[in-house]
This record gives C-alpha cells, structure tokens and sequence, in this order.
C-alpha cells in the first residue's frame, strides 16, 4: 500500500455500519417502485404510486378517488430466506410478526374493501412447500401454500380484526431487481422501455433517473397524512401523467424530413398563415409528436384515435387540409375538444395525425 496516500480514517474499523446498511435497505425500496412505475407506463395503465403510505409502496389503479383499487407492497431487500414460520413469529423484541403486521395495515380499515393484493417482496427468496419440490417462482399466491402452511397464517391473524379475503389477496414475490447496482440497473431500464416503445429517440435516461427518484425520496420523506385525495396525489404521490411528462421533457428526436416539410407548405398555402403562426402550429405540432411518442396515458391514445377516425370519415369531397379540420373538429369528442388548451394545438395534432397517420 502507498503510505503517502493512506487514508487517516481507514486505519481502524467504523464503529457504526448500521446506517449505510439502513440506507441501502431503503433506497432499494424506493428502486423498486420506479421499476413498478416503468412497468406500469410500459403497459399504458394509469397509476398513482405511493411510497410510506401505509405500506412501504402502495400502488392505486386510478386517478379517480371513486374508481381506485390499491395494491399493497411491504419491500425488504435482506439476505434471509423466508419460510412460514419466520413470517408469523413472534418474539419479546418484536410481539407483532410480520404476517400480522401487514394484516393490520389491510384488515378494518377503511380502504379494506378497496385492497386487491397484499405483496411481500423478499430480496432472500423463499422456502416453502412448493419451493422444497424443487419449484422456483417468481410469484407465489397465496394459494399455492400447503394446507399446513395456510393454517399457519391463518392461526397467526385470527385475533386481528376482520381479516376475511386478506390470505386469498396475499402474494410472495421474489424481485427481478437486484440488491446491489440497483440504480444501474433502473437507468437501463429506462432506456430499454424507451428503446422498446419508440425506436431511434434521444433521451437522456440520466436525467429521467434524476428526476424521479428524488421526486420518490421527497414524497417518503413527507410524513403528513392528507383527507383529500388530490392533495394526497400531489404531494405523496407519483401519477403515470407525471412520469410521462418527465420522460417527453427529456426526449427528442425531428420528426421525418418529408413530414416537415409538407407541414410548413401546407400551413403556408392552405392555411395562409404568417411566419409567426406558422412557427405556432409547427411548435404546437412538434409538442403532440413528442407526446405520441413518449407518453402511454390512454388519454392520448383515445385523442389520436378520434382524430384519426374522424380524418377517415370526412376526408372524402375536402379540397384542403383545412377543410378536412373544420369538418373533423365539428365531429371530435368532448373530452378530445378538451384536450388541448388552444387552436395552435389541435391543429398541429390534426396535421401530425392527416400527415403521419392516415393513409389517402
């Protein structure tokens, strides 16, 4: 070893190494609910994820407090291997096991009714009955379990209240996330979902990483409870509206060379517009092709499928493009009409969907 580059403090051992261990057991929590999100976004499912709210990530189904379902994740990223027995222990140091604790979280409350799955996540794996035959699964249901074993926790919860429907919600999940270079490993994640979807953008995934997991981070920190549902979105929440928007904001790519420049012709001949509009729309056009490209909310998919269905079925006896569109904005839907905040952006979605979309 090069004394004359010795570390002063690395001559002794640190007394403490309980909180670096602690940290690490929480961040990876909060890398696996990103993962959930970039699975959820994947699928183009709306979601709200929660962290540190009742469970340690709480997925909702919806955006709407009436329609939501929630999904309960307890996530532990340890070495130790789980069995029935050491999920319903109890000891002196902690009276309550691990089953029951989560039992509480989901039994007589509120929300109970509102609970479609109960997820233990184990770094460690498992050791139960079926994996003893030698079969190695990702995703156990609770009905997988022995007899033996379901009695177990059933025994365990028979004290807590209500707890009918809570064993047939509860799942044991091995993660596909690794407990080490788990930040690496999300930013791949990242730029492969954005590979897979939209081939040949530019994004920066940096970036993306950034921006969601101290969003994440902030929202564990916040330890308020909140009664209005839109409040709790805002501030404890992450919404697939809001990683989408930070996915479009840290992408980029020109649309064809071709598509461009028919744009700009026909907004200068068929519309008669001046530079400046012109720069307006074509903005407005580039804002809706980002957002075709990047963003899964099903909102946009049934925008640019009334856009497209209507362009289909008026585009027969129109001279001009902006013919087509009066005619197609007097037929487009409610909730498309109220989709964009100003003309410049329906007409530039118009335009992308007649230029990029439909086939004459």
């Amino acid at each position: 070893m090069d004394e004359s580059n010795t570390n002063p403090l690395g001559l002794d051992p640190k007394r403490e190494k309980s909180g670096s261990e602690t940290f690490r057991k929480y961040n990876y929590q909060y890398h696996w609910a990103f993962c959930r999100m970039l699975d959820e976004h994947e699928k183009g499912n709306e979601f709200a994820l929660f962290i540190e709210a009742h469970e340690d990530v709480t997925i909702a189904s919806s955006l709407d407090a009436d329609k939501t379902t929630f999904e309960f994740n307890q996530v532990k990223e340890t070495s130790k291997t789980y069995t029935v027995d050491n999920l319903t222990k109890k000891s002196k140091k902690d009276p309550k096991s691990i089953i029951e604790k989560l039992a509480i979280s989901c039994c007589d409350r509120s929300y109970t009714d509102k609970i479609t799955r109960v997820n233990f996540v184990s770094t460690g794996g498992y050791s139960f009955d079926f994996n003893k035959k030698g079969y190695a699964f990702e995703v156990l249901d609770s009905g997988q379990l022995s007899k033996e074993e379901e009695e177990k926790i059933k025994e365990c919860i028979a004290h807590i209240k209500d707890t009918s429907g809570f064993f047939e919600k509860l799942a044991f999940i091995i993660p596909g996330l690794p407990d080490k270079g788990f930040d690496h490993v999300v930013e791949g994640r990242i730029s492969s979902l954005i590979s897979k979807l939209v081939p040949g953008l530019k994004y920066d995934s940096n970036s993306i990483y950034t921006c969601i997991i101290r969003d994440l981070s902030r929202k564990g920190e916040n330890i308020f409870d909140y009664q209005n549902w839109d409040d709790a979105l805002r501030k404890k929440a992450i919404t697939h509206i809001q990683l989408a928007e930070v996915i479009e904001h840290h992408i980029s790519r020109k649309p064809d060379e071709n598509i461009a420049n028919e744009l700009m012709y026909i907004l200068a001949s068929e519309y008669s517009l001046n530079s400046i509009e012109r720069r307006k729309v074509r903005n407005a056009f580039d804002r809706y092709y980002l957002k075709r490209a990047a963003n899964r909310e099903p909102l946009i998919k049934s925008v640019s499928d009334d856009l497209i269905t209507n362009i289909n079925n008026n585009i027969e006896g129109c001279s001009s493009a902006k013919d087509l569109e009066t005619k197609v904005i007097k037929n487009l839907n409610e909730k498309t009409l109220l989709f964009f905040s100003n003309s410049e952006d329906l007409t530039g979605a118009f335009l992308y969907e007649f230029l990029g979309s439909v086939k004459i």
